[in-house]
């Protein structure tokens, strides 16, 4: 159940970036830990989802920076309407960009304000004395929300700002073969950069890419839509998804209680598990080694290959 939280600190970063400070006024909030998001509930009733980056450990606060997007779906906007004192719900949170293993050396890449849960990271990992390096790609440092941010984690050399009006563009294939042995790569940010970093990970050595994304991957924008049937496993009973449905829709029209937030693949609360069927992944939240193991989906964006799906429901 969402928690009604308080608005107590409303405080601009850069020029379109605030953050945004919430007491908990009942209860606590829990499950707080790096990569993490919640559910804002605005008070229109929209919900959208922010990266948390900071946090009181007894769960009496946390904190969330948002852009506000002028050409976006309104969320910002509303967000950056709040005034201190509103009262609002806060759902989650939910983890889907949690820190692995942490026994190698881990490069933390954020960009724009991708940087935040980039932050979280940064923080937790330095307190657990690990062998870290953070790199915050920003326009410039008028739009470097987050710097003072990383300098209070006094990671001296192993912190990176970037500023590409001023430093040219990033070399990012230099970084990758600086890269130790094995060493992992948590990257959040724009759709571009998340390409280049994925294309420039073919100079990794060994290691993995790990990374969350604001969009929905732009490769799937113009894929056409066909019409295919979910099954439910528990009653065998058969739905049709037509092309213009989405089986989210679908489930909710036949009376299925099912959870949902942002209803564009990108945070996870619709995931199900599917027990048979092959899944047109179109989400941004499943890495690719989770999306081949086809055995759940966002049912919200994603579809069927095959004619039918069985959903474990």
């Amino acid at each position: 159940m969402p928690i009604t939280a308080r608005l107590i600190a409303k405080t601009d970063l850069s020029p379109d970036i605030a953050d945004f400070r919430f007491a908990a006024i009942q209860g606590r909030f829990t499950g707080l830990e790096p990569g993490a998001h919640v559910d804002v509930i605005l008070p229109d009733g929209v919900i959208r989802q922010y990266s948390l980056w900071d946090w009181d450990p007894q769960g009496n606060w946390i904190s969330v920076a948002v852009k506000c997007e002028t050409q976006g779906r309104g969320g910002s906007q509303a967000m950056h309407a709040l005034r201190e004192g509103v009262e609002i719900g806060i759902g989650g949170p939910r983890n889907h960009f949690a820190l692995q293993s942490q026994d190698n050396h881990i490069t933390l890449i954020g960009g724009g304000i991708g940087a935040t849960p980039i932050v979280a990271m940064a923080r937790h990992l330095a307190s657990q004395g690990a062998d870290l390096r953070v790199v915050y790609l920003t326009r410039s440092h008028t739009d470097a929300a987050m710097h003072a941010a990383f300098q209070a984690l006094g990671l001296g050399e192993a912190y990176h700002l970037h500023c590409d009006d001023t430093d040219g563009r990033f070399d990012l294939t230099t970084l990758m073969k600086s890269m130790p042995v094995d060493g992992d790569i948590y990257c959040c940010g724009p759709e571009p950069m998340l390409n280049a970093v994925l294309e420039a990970g073919v100079h990794l050595r060994g290691g993995s890419i790990h990374f969350e994304r604001f969009a929905a991957a732009e490769t799937l924008e113009d894929t056409p839509n066909e019409s295919f049937e979910i099954q439910i496993a528990s009653t065998g009973q058969r739905l049709a998804v037509a092309s213009e449905d989405t089986i989210l829709d679908v489930l909710r029209g036949a009376g299925f209680p099912v959870e949902f937030g942002c209803s564009e693949g990108l945070c996870g609360a619709c995931m199900v598990d599917v027990l048979d069927g092959e899944i047109d992944h179109r989400d941004g939240v499943l890495s690719p080694e989770e999306q081949d193991a086809n055995g759940f989906m966002c049912i919200c964006v994603s579809r069927a290959k095959s004619p039918v799906l069985t959903l474990d429901l």
